[in-house]
């Protein structure tokens, strides 16, 4: 059964996760909505545990790595599903809003997911240029 809310993006972000204070791994967020997303991971965590998901942001200038609080949501043998406490936390809706901007050609396929919009149409009109020999 679908619980979902929103869209779901496919994306590939860094994370780690923190389920307690001794325990940090790393994994990959796969697929984003506004309530939850998929996390590939080796990391075992029942059912209803409470984590920290530490999206790192890579290139980012004006901010740095973000915390969203989640809780397992699924198991697979890949990794977990994940919803966040806290209905659409604003990075997951600027992370969404960017993979939107890529999809639709506003932002250049080599722009990382979490790079500032404007440095990646910078990076992309340069590369344009020199692709065109000036």
């Amino acid at each position: 059964m679908e619980h979902r809310w929103g869209e779901r993006m496919s994306v590939d972000v860094p994370i780690r996760l923190g389920a307690t204070v001794f325990s940090a791994k790393r994994g990959r967020l796969t697929n984003l909505s506004l309530s939850g997303g998929f996390i590939k991971t080796n990391l075992n965590l029942r059912v209803l545990s409470r984590l920290e998901v530490v999206i790192e942001a890579p290139r980012r200038v004006k901010r740095d790595a973000v915390m969203v609080a989640a809780y397992v949501a699924r198991k697979t043998d890949d990794g977990i599903g994940v919803e966040w406490c806290e209905f659409a936390p604003q990075v997951v809706g600027e992370l969404i809003r960017e993979e939107k901007q890529r999809l639709n050609g506003i932002l250049s396929p080599e722009a990382r997911l979490g790079e500032p919009v404007e440095a990646a149409r910078a990076a992309a009109a340069t590369a344009r240029r020199v692709n065109r020999g000036r």
